[in-house]
């Protein structure tokens, strides 16, 4: 006797039971956010540095600082504070005209021997040594214009400046260094009166028309 089959249904599932969903498919790690900011930041990185230095210019500058520094080794040494400065170039000296403003000056000469002035009732003695400079001034100008023997500078050989000694000036017979106006065409001889350390030997002086100007160097040696 044959036997007949029922069709084969779903099969029979527990109850309670939840059918579990599939799993979501994972991203490729390369199209996640924080690798796609990780290949910014590097991106960003790469380009900075390949920008920033320049190898043609860094190399330049060393060329440049090496050249400079070759330089400054064959530049002759400075002259040491106590060596005895130069005069200048084209530079008048003793008997020779020195212009400045409206005063043509000429030095006749410098006497340094001497440590007091004045007679044996009125003077007075210098603290190192009395240099006094023969000047012969000569108004070259349109008008009037006054001389200040004070407005006269002295330096040595060290460069050190050394002021009048208006006070000196005035127990020297015709020393015309305190005031005196000069007219137009007008010479005037005058001596100017320097205390200087003992010792010291005068190199140039340096003379003005008045106290604003620029001066005129002479030089004494």
């Amino acid at each position: 006797m044959s036997q007949t089959h029922a069709p084969a249904g779903p099969p029979q599932m527990p109850e309670g039971y939840t059918p579990q969903q599939p799993a979501p498919a994972k991203k490729p790690f390369y199209k996640k956010a924080w690798f796609l900011i990780l290949a910014v930041i590097v991106v960003i990185v790469i380009a900075t540095q390949s920008g920033g230095g320049d190898s043609s210019t860094d190399s330049s500058s060393s060329t440049d600082g090496a050249a400079g520094a070759g330089a400054a080794a064959d530049a002759p040494a400075e002259a040491s504070a106590d060596a005895p400065a130069e005069a200048p170039a084209n530079v008048p000296g003793i008997g020779q005209p020195a212009a400045d403003g409206d005063f043509n000056f000429v030095v006749n000469g410098v006497d340094c021997s001497t440590t007091q002035i004045g007679n044996e009732f009125l003077n007075t003695k210098a603290q190192g040594q009395f240099c006094v400079v023969d000047l012969t001034i000569s108004n070259i100008g349109d008008e009037a214009q006054s001389f200040f023997g004070d407005n006269a500078k002295l330096f040595n050989a060290q460069g050190q400046e050394f002021s009048a000694d208006t006070e000196a000036a005035i127990y020297l017979e015709e020393s015309s260094s305190l005031y005196e106006e000069i007219n137009p065409g007008n010479t005037l001889n005058s001596k100017v009166v320097f205390d200087v350390p003992a010792g010291t030997t005068p190199a140039s002086i340096e003379l003005h028309d008045s106290m604003f100007s620029g001066g005129v160097t002479v030089n004494l040696q």
